[in-house]
């Protein structure tokens, strides 16, 4: 009997927010450009990813129990995206919930195992009711999708 062995098969990180991160005012959302996850593409039609986020250090202490909600924004037929902008919380569940500590001090925090949805996509993120702005720069979201292989 061969031994099969499960490893997870890494692509490259992608910064897919910055700038539009940098001010974020409570509640409010930001967006990214296009994401490709098809073969051959940034993603290469890998089904999960893990995000990361980096925050400077706030201006003042982030409301307990908080976080960073997020959304993958697809495009099915590659051009028309599924609701949800900089001005609309899209009407569905997130995608991916980013815990914020109650601190004034820069954070990092990364979640794995995020469900990667294939072809193109957005990422949608809300500063959500941390009760403060994100500091005015300093600020990433990294998504690096992955694979199981089976070897």
């Amino acid at each position: 009997m061969v031994a099969v062995v499960e490893k997870l098969l890494l692509a490259s990180s992608t910064t897919v927010l910055s700038t539009g991160l940098n001010s974020l005012a409570n509640n409010s959302l930001a967006i990214s450009s296009a994401f490709d996850n098809t073969i051959g593409q940034t993603g290469d039609g890998y089904t999960l990813c893990q995000i990361e986020l980096a925050l400077a250090a706030p201006g003042g202490t982030l409301t307990a129990n908080k976080s960073a909600t997020g959304w993958f924004l697809q495009a099915p037929d590659g051009t028309n995206y599924e609701d949800g902008g900089t001005s609309t919380t899209p009407a569905r569940a997130p995608d991916f919930v980013i815990p914020l500590a109650a601190s004034s001090s820069a954070q990092r925090v990364t979640i794995k195992d995020i469900p990667l949805p294939p072809g193109l996509s957005k990422v949608l993120l809300k500063n959500d009711g941390t009760g403060q702005t994100w500091n005015a720069s300093g600020n990433t979201l990294i998504l690096t999708p992955y694979t199981r292989e089976l070897v």
